[in-house]
């Protein structure tokens, strides 16, 4: 077993490590790309081997051997070996996704607001954007029809607007009642993890009362409240019980580590 101090992780092991002690031995998870490839492939190994891996373009179950490094993209091939089935598309997100069997999804995103709403289509106005990101994905689909959704952002100001720049994903709208104004279902609880903390959001019935806004309730040591609410474009609603959340165990590191050896998914110095 590694002997790594306590303090030996950067804050992007942090963000991956928290969202994978979020997933459930019984979940179905819609995986999207980036960091959350590798979150999931963590929680698979040590946090719940018994969830269903699933990725947009059709795997199904994918049975992830240890000396195996975490999936560089959602269609790679590694994605078959040990798969309970190889589907498409269709399979997975609308079999699994939209036909309602998705208990979660993992998502990266470039900008996320108050009600949770994400975007991954462009940055400024979408006729005459600053710049074009990779598009939907699985993503409008997730935030659609999965139960719950837990987002991986990077806590930079640029990425936590008050209002994104094109919504590509359904979060709670523009508030209470938005999701069913919108036709989809109640979905939560919601989580956003970030490089630097964990948000949840004030409603307790996944979007139906409450302000449904976003809420910081965990810290990651060494961070305080002020290097949160700074690093966002809102009045930050604060729980009244923040907590430290728990460092990484030297299993979760190890396995981390083992699982991403190229930095595929951490590059240094991007996420902080």
């Amino acid at each position: 077993m590694s002997t790594q101090t306590p303090l030996d992780y950067d804050p992007v092991d942090m963000m991956c490590i928290a969202a994978a002690r979020e997933l459930r031995n019984d979940d179905a998870v819609l995986v999207g790309m980036g960091p959350p490839l590798l979150a999931c492939a963590v929680s698979k190994h040590i946090h719940a081997p018994g969830m269903t891996y699933v990725t947009e373009s059709g795997p199904i179950d994918w049975v992830l051997e240890p000396e195996h490094q975490a999936p560089i993209q959602i269609a790679e091939a590694k994605l078959a070996e040990g798969a309970s089935m190889l589907g498409d598309m269709i399979d997975a997100l609308g079999v699994i996704v939209m036909g309602g069997r998705a208990t979660a999804a993992v998502l990266q995103s470039a900008q996320i607001d108050r009600f949770g709403n994400m975007n991954t289509m462009v940055i400024g106005d979408y006729t005459r954007p600053q710049r074009r990101l990779p598009g939907t994905g699985g993503h409008a689909d997730s935030g659609a029809s999965a139960a719950r959704v837990i987002s991986t952002v990077p806590m930079e100001r640029r990425r936590f607007k008050e209002r994104v720049d094109f919504r590509t994903t359904a979060g709670y709208i523009e508030g209470p009642g938005g999701r069913t104004n919108a036709g989809l279902q109640p979905q939560g609880p919601n989580v956003c993890i970030t490089t630097a903390c964990i948000m949840t959001f004030d409603t307790t019935d996944g979007g139906e009362s409450g302000t449904c806004e976003m809420m910081l309730v965990g810290l990651f040591p060494g961070v305080s409240i002020i290097d949160v609410t700074s690093q966002v474009q809102w009045d930050l609603r604060v729980s009244d019980n923040v907590h430290e959340i728990a460092p990484p165990t030297a299993e979760e590191l190890e396995m981390l580590r083992l699982l991403d050896q190229n930095f595929v998914h951490r590059t240094p110095g991007r996420y902080r």
